[in-house]
């Protein structure tokens, strides 16, 4: 990094020592509120910090609304949440352009912004509405801007989308397209907490004590951050190794081991932006201003999964996405290091952490 800052169109400067000191207040605020979901946190500011939208999926009752929300508390954003639903309209979104008349008598049309118009956007249980309604999402997530009526609005700065989807029901939901899961940058599953969590959830939830969220932060702070994350140097060696962990999910693809004969469709080339840029966030998190394979190897799951379609003939042999992603990755880390000694193995991960 030629200064180690950046600044924002505000002059907003950050320095790496203060973007983990900042990634681990908010951390431990939102860790602080929703209790036992500690992964589903940081891969979750790694994707507002890395600029990306997230789509959250997994098991009711995790507290995926409590969590955007106090993200929201947290880092000073303007926040809304929209309730997907089947007769939910385009216009119900974005917006919608309305015939006044004004004090002259003359008549024109008004836009009325819809509830994207945030820092801070909640899809609440996205796949419930038709793909008429979840398309009206593609612009905004690709270029933070809508277009209605010849005339484009942009989106505050910053922008992020938080998707929650609906994984158990099959009835009355609309899958995502392949072109709408692509713009998510990464996908978070949430799992149950474990015992202990699951025991202080309850002391927090069933007693008289709210725990109240504190902001850590702001919005020219969170842009300073994305901007700094863009910074980060890749060496050629790390870039590859992304690269060829993606080209290696699409079928025919050398380089995956025998996983890409299960996929149908791969990753795009979206999902090696993503990786990069979620593991620049994950170094600076960690304390570094370089990026190491670790680091890609640790976001790449949350990247692939939801990208990938899986052959029908795996499926039936309970091969799911997951499986497939971890079995490539596998791979590609036999191929990054090659079959040493032991305590040489273990050298050359202290060296890249």
């Amino acid at each position: 990094m030629a200064h180690a800052t950046a600044a924002n169109e505000g002059g907003r400067t950050m320095e790496p020592a203060e973007f983990q000191k900042l990634f681990a207040k908010v951390h431990a605020e939102l860790a602080r509120v929703v209790i036992g979901q500690e992964r589903a946190v940081e891969h979750l500011l790694v994707a507002v910090f890395g600029g990306g939208h997230v789509l959250l999926t997994g098991m009711p009752g995790l507290g995926r609304t409590l969590l955007v929300k106090t993200l929201g508390e947290a880092l000073g954003l303007e926040y809304r949440r929209i309730q997907f639903t089947p007769d939910l309209l385009p216009t119900d979104i974005v917006g919608a352009e309305v015939l006044e008349r004004n004090r002259e008598g003359e008549r024109r049309f008004h836009f009325f912004k819809g509830p994207v118009f945030a820092n801070l956007v909640l899809a609440d249980e996205i796949n419930r509405s038709p793909a008429r309604t979840q398309s009206a999402l593609l612009e905004l997530m690709q270029e933070r801007q809508i277009t209605t009526g010849g005339q484009t609005y942009r989106l505050p700065k910053p922008f992020v989308l938080v998707a929650t989807q609906n994984t158990v029901e099959s009835e009355g939901v609309w899958p995502l397209g392949e072109a709408q899961a692509d713009r998510f940058m990464l996908c978070i599953e949430q799992f149950y907490p474990d015992e202990d969590a699951e025991g202080r959830m309850l002391d927090v939830t069933t007693g008289t004590r709210r725990i109240q969220t504190q902001k850590v932060a702001d919005p020219e702070a969170v842009v300073a951050m994305q901007n700094l994350a863009r910074e980060v140097p890749v060496v050629p060696s790390v870039k590859q190794f992304a690269l060829a962990i993606v080209r290696a999910t699409r079928p025919g693809a050398e380089g995956g081991g025998d996983g890409s004969a299960d996929i149908r469709l791969g990753a795009s080339p979206r999902a090696a932006q993503a990786i990069l840029m979620g593991a620049k966030v994950l170094a600076l998190a960690r304390g570094r201003t370089h990026v190491s394979k670790s680091d890609v190897i640790e976001i790449a799951p949350s990247v692939l999964t939801h990208r990938l379609i899986v052959d029908f003939r795996a499926q039936a042999q309970g091969r799911d996405a997951r499986f497939i992603v971890e079995r490539i990755l596998q791979h590609a880390r036999r191929r990054a290091l090659p079959e040493v000694s032991a305590w040489t193995r273990e050298l050359i991960k202290g060296i890249e952490a």
